[in-house]
């Protein structure tokens, strides 16, 4: 429970204070969540068949009403113990490191006396009694717990390296009694459909009043940045400033810390395909349907390899022992994922070379890339490129006679090959690995998102379905924020209460935040193109620790 940790948590403090045990230049560990919170809500345990003993009531209890129940001793102690713990840090502040060791200990004490107080009242209020049914019978009104500012319970958590609190004004921007209202942004030439996606599981929402307070969910704008990160700078703050939106769902590679800072300075959530810094902490506003992907890329602290894209390969050829060669786009993605191939494969890396994007002129040529796939002839080639890339180069070493596989990450379209018969052609026999779940429609989470597609008679293609996850992480989100929806209440309920998505079946693997603010699910899937179809090559995996 949260007040033995937060005990056990003051102890060791202590001991390190008395041992002296900081001259290494690292922190003392922080207490977590609770540093600052209004009243803390104790674990409800079922009720012991037999009462403890009681403890000598606090000076409160003398107070109380004797026409109250009488397990409310024990909710006058706890609460008695828990307005000393919070004088002691409104004193001397967040850092218990700082703290005169006289002074801690007393907070320690406090915090074992609220502890052992809360559960005794557990063991005697009745079981299917909640928090605020207790504050209601044994508190001075019939009000809800009281909080800082009325709205939530302001505290803050630690993650590794990363405190996340609330330090700013709430804000109901784009909330009102009826409606929230959401934009939606992308690289339209990379993730056509992406609009189609969201508004199919936003309909769903709707129609099945996810959202608290039965309120609907409303997409007010969809900006297309066409590859331009001014246009996609410009848009995120148009959707902020003039439509203003609560949220945003976002998947573009020119979404560069220009635009991602900009919306975490300004409280505005934001969900997507995570492969983008503003994904990961310190961005704390950001959050990937599929966690931090480039965390490890781009030097988080405490982020993991995604291993997966290795991963994968060795159970599907069923070594891992073989030699593989990439092809990285020429931009910011593109060179941070070389950082991580070289990271996973190592000296079994036959070559890692860069190509230049479509915006940038696209492949004119691909001979002297074929060719080196001639001479290297690793075991498996990678190309790491954007769509247009991928299949110009898919195409052009097919043609040459090397029959090794050869896959990417974006040319898993449904229905691609049969509605163009040429591109089918030229993707023939090349595997795709997916980090958005395959359409195997046999899957329950599979069944329902076909379902959604057909209520807004959409068809989901990639673009469309990473619309879609990214909708669906939002819906969630808000959903878990409550009904007295704002800014700080979401933040509450994702980065201080800890948040864990679901699914059914078939669908993503679940993101927890804040961790996965600096780590990720790891999840992947293979298909392959075989005779003008998508087959599933792999099934979609899971290769994150699932205990993180």
């Amino acid at each position: 429970m949260l007040y033995k940790l937060l005990a056990l948590l003051a102890a060791l403090l202590l001991a390190t204070a008395a041992c002296g045990n900081d001259d290494d230049g690292t922190d003392a560990a922080d207490p977590p969540a609770t540093t600052k919170t209004a009243i803390e809500e104790p674990d409800e345990p079922a009720p012991a068949t037999e009462e403890p003993d009681e403890p000598a009531p606090d000076s409160t209890a003398a107070e109380a009403s004797d026409d109250r129940p009488s397990y409310c001793r024990y909710y006058d102690t706890w609460a008695d113990a828990e307005a000393r713990s919070r004088a002691i840090e409104a004193e001397h502040g967040e850092d218990t490191t700082t703290w005169p060791s006289g002074e801690l200990e007393q907070w320690a004490d406090a915090m074992e006396a609220r502890g052992d107080a809360a559960e005794r009242m557990w063991d005697a209020a009745p079981s299917d009694y909640t928090w605020d049914d207790v504050h209601r019978e044994c508190g001075d009104s019939d009000d809800p717990l009281p909080t800082d500012d009325g709205d939530v319970t302001i505290g803050s958590r630690t993650y590794g390296a990363f405190t996340y609190s609330i330090d700013f004004e709430p804000s109901t921007r784009g909330v009102t009694d009826d409606t929230v209202r959401f934009g939606a942004m992308t690289q339209s030439a990379l993730y056509s459909g992406y609009e189609d996606g969201i508004k199919a599981r936003l309909e769903r929402a709707n129609r099945d009043g996810e959202l608290p307070g039965g309120r609907q969910a409303e997409l007010v704008q969809f900006v297309d940045d066409g590859s331009d990160p001014q246009a996609n700078f410009d848009g995120a703050r148009s959707m902020v400033e003039n439509d203003e939106v609560f949220g945003i769902m976002v998947t573009s590679a020119v979404s560069l810390p220009q635009t991602t800072d900009y919306l975490n300075d300004n409280q505005v959530p934001f969900t997507g395909w995570g492969f983008m810094p503003g994904f990961c902490a310190p961005n704390e506003w950001g959050f990937g349907f599929n966690g931090c992907l480039s965390g490890f890329a781009f030097e988080v602290e405490g982020a993991h390899p995604l291993v997966s894209v290795r991963e994968i390969w060795n159970d599907y050829l069923g070594n891992d022992d073989f030699s593989v060669g990439i092809f990285n786009s020429d931009d910011d993605a593109g060179r941070a994922g070389a950082g991580l191939y070289e990271t996973l494969w190592g000296d079994r890396l036959a070559f890692s070379d860069f190509v230049p994007t479509q915006t940038a002129g696209g492949i004119t040529d691909p001979t002297r890339f074929v060719n080196r796939v001639l001479e290297a002839n690793p075991e498996l080639v990678i190309l790491s490129t954007d769509f247009a890339g991928a299949v110009t180069l898919k195409a052009a070493i097919a043609a040459s006679g090397w029959d090794g596989p050869v896959a990417d990450y974006l040319t898993y379209v449904p229905g691609l090959p049969q509605s163009s018969p040429d591109l089918g052609q030229a993707l023939e026999g090349g595997f795709a690995a997916t980090q958005v779940p395959p359409l195997d429609e046999t899957q329950p989470a599979i069944q329902l998102l076909l379902a959604d597609f057909e209520a807004v008679d959409a068809f989901p293609g990639f673009g469309s379905l990473v619309g879609y996850w990214s909708a669906d992480l939002m819906v969630q989100m808000v959903a878990a924020a409550g009904e007295d929806l704002n800014t700080a209440s979401f933040y509450q309920a994702i980065n201080l209460d800890g948040f864990e998505s679901t699914q059914q079946p078939g669908g993503l693997g679940a993101v927890r935040f804040p961790v996965d603010h600096v780590i990720a699910p790891d999840c992947i899937s293979a298909v392959q193109v075989v005779d003008g179809d998508f087959e599933v090559a792999h099934p979609f995996t899971c290769y994150g620790e699932p205990d993180r």
